[in-house]
C-alpha cells in the first residue's frame, strides 16, 4: 500500500502546478480513477500453481474519460506522458510479485465520453493477448555521430528497438529515484547547446512491421526537429505516431545535433 501512497503523491506533485488550489475535487477525481484502473488491471491476474501470480495479456487498450477539454493536459501528464501508465501499471504488479509477459503494451486514449455499462467509472479496459510478431529481419545497428554538442561518447553504435535521447545518462526525480536512462547522452556540466536539450527530450522506437525507426519527441523544452536533404521536418511533441528516420538524416534536439546512420532503407 505504500507504494500506491508514494504514486498518488509523485501524481499530486505533477498536478499542483496544472490544477488550481481551488480544484481539489478535479484533483481527487483523477486519482480515484487512477487508482481504479491499477486495481482493476490487477484484479485481472491468474493464481497458479504453488501460489504463484501472473498477468496473461500482453496488450491494454485503456479509454479514460475526458471530463472537461481544459484538462486534457493535466490528464496526459497522469496517463500518457512518458508512459506513466504503463510505468504504473508495471510498478503496482511488480511490487505484488507478480509475473508479466516478456512483451506488454499498454495504449492510453483520452475519451470524450464512454458506454454507459462503463461512463460512472471514468474508464474502460480491453485486455487481449495479442500474438508476439517476431520481426521478420534482424534488428539493425544504428550509428550516431555528435555534429554539434557535448555528449558522453562523440560516436556510438547502438543496436536496440528504443534508443532515449537526452541530457544527463540517469534522469533522476525530486526523491532521487531513476525515471529514465538516456542510451544518447548529452553532457549536463556543458554549455550551449548542451543546455537547450532536455533530459527526457526525445526517444527512437523500431517499427518493425515497416522496418523502419520513428522519432518521437518526448514533450522537451525546446522542441526536436530532423534536417533531410536541406528541409526542415518537426516531430510532433508527446503522444504521436513519429516520424520515420531515413539514412544521413540530422537530428536536432533544440539546439543539438546528432547524425543517424542504419542500413534501414
Amino acid at each position: 500500500m505504500s507504494r500506491l501512497h508514494d504514486l498518488e503523491r509523485r501524481i499530486d506533485e505533477k498536478l499542483r502546478g496544472l490544477l488550481r488550489p481551488s480544484s481539489p475535487d478535479q484533483k481527487r477525481e483523477l486519482l480515484e480513477v487512477h487508482r481504479a484502473v491499477l486495481d482493476d488491471v490487477a484484479a485481472h491476474v491468474d493464481t497458479l500453481p504453488r501460489g504463484k501470480q501472473a498477468f496473461g495479456y500482453t496488450q491494454l487498450d485503456v479509454q479514460i474519460l475526458l471530463p472537461d477539454p481544459a484538462l486534457r493536459r493535466s490528464y496526459e501528464l497522469v496517463f500518457i506522458e512518458a508512459d506513466a501508465l504503463s510505468r504504473d501499471i508495471r510498478q503496482r504488479l511488480e511490487d505484488q510479485r507478480i509475473e508479466l509477459p516478456a512483451q506488454l503494451s499498454v495504449q492510453v486514449e483520452l475519451v470524450p465520453e464512454l458506454p454507459p455499462d462503463v461512463a460512472a467509472r471514468g474508464f474502460d479496459v480491453h485486455y487481449g493477448s495479442a500474438p508476439i510478431q517476431q520481426p521478420s529481419q534482424e534488428l539493425p545497428a544504428v550509428r550516431f555521430t555528435i555534429i554539434s554538442g557535448s555528449a558522453q561518447q562523440p560516436e556510438l553504435l547502438l543496436k536496440r528497438r528504443r534508443i532515449n535521447l537526452g541530457r544527463l545518462a540517469e534522469v533522476v526525480d525530486a526523491e532521487q529515484r531513476l525515471t529514465r536512462q538516456n542510451d544518447v547522452a548529452f553532457r549536463d556540466d556543458a554549455p550551449a547547446p548542451n543546455q537547450s536539450v532536455s533530459r527526457a527530450h526525445a526517444h527512437i522506437e523500431f517499427d518493425s512491421e515497416n522496418a523502419a525507426f520513428r522519432l518521437y519527441d518526448d514533450r522537451s523544452a525546446h522542441g526536436t526537429t530532423i534536417v533531410r536533404d536541406g528541409t526542415v521536418i518537426p516531430v510532433p511533441p508527446g503522444p504521436s505516431k513519429g516520424v520515420a528516420l531515413r539514412d544521413g538524416d540530422e537530428i536536432v534536439l533544440g539546439q543539438a545535433r546528432l547524425r543517424f546512420e542504419s542500413s534501414c532503407r
